[in-house]
């Protein structure tokens, strides 16, 4: 377990998520206008919704900082404390937003801790079959993507942007989690590198 912490480095994630907390504190429900391609315009986002990413790519790069040769011939299996880390990640950031709600009336800070599990769960399965680079492209393109062409309406998103969506939204929670559950389930199914054959 401690060559998994000396090679993983979790405590970059949890960085990460201290970053996530302090931007949340700083952006509250601050809106900021963005380009869009709908005929609307540019439409307001929260500022919130681009946090997501701090705590994702975080996760990233912990994951790929790898020994894959003794991981492939080891004993314990390292995909468990990876799952283990991820599930962390994700208690944290939900009762982040929780607390942030109910002391700072933040609404929103529940969304964002969501769409931290969404991004992750999307980045995880990406990685598993095309490497942490596209992974954190897939994230960062999927946040985008919404963002720029997520909305019917300024209030209205698409049901497919589930990172706009409100924050007790069922279909949004149901899609995170079937998402993060894939992700889980990508974790040591990865494609080993070109150096560990």
């Amino acid at each position: 377990m401690s060559l998994w912490v000396t090679v993983r480095r979790p405590w970059i994630v949890l960085s990460g998520v201290v970053a996530y907390l302090v931007g949340l504190l700083i952006v509250r429900e601050q809106v900021v206008y963005v380009p869009s391609i709908s005929v609307l315009g540019g439409a307001g986002m929260k500022l919130m919704n681009f946090l997501p990413l701090i705590v994702c790519l975080a996760v990233l790069y912990c994951l790929e900082r790898r020994l894959s040769a003794a991981e492939l011939t080891g004993v314990r299996p390292v995909e468990l404390a990876d799952r283990a880390l991820v599930l962390v990640v994700g208690v944290m950031v939900l009762l982040a937003g929780a607390v942030l709600n109910a002391l700072q009336n933040m609404p929103t800070a529940i969304a964002a801790g969501r769409n931290v599990l969404f991004l992750t769960g999307l980045a995880l399965v990406v990685r598993a079959r095309f490497g942490g680079v596209v992974a954190a492209s897939a994230a960062a393109g999927w946040l985008f993507l919404t963002t720029m062409a997520g909305l019917r309406s300024p209030e209205d998103p698409y049901p497919w942007a589930i990172l706009l969506e409100p924050p007790a939204h069922p279909l949004a929670a149901f899609v995170t989690a079937a998402v993060l559950m894939a992700g889980l389930a990508s974790l040591g199914r990865e494609r080993p590198s070109p150096a560990a054959r």
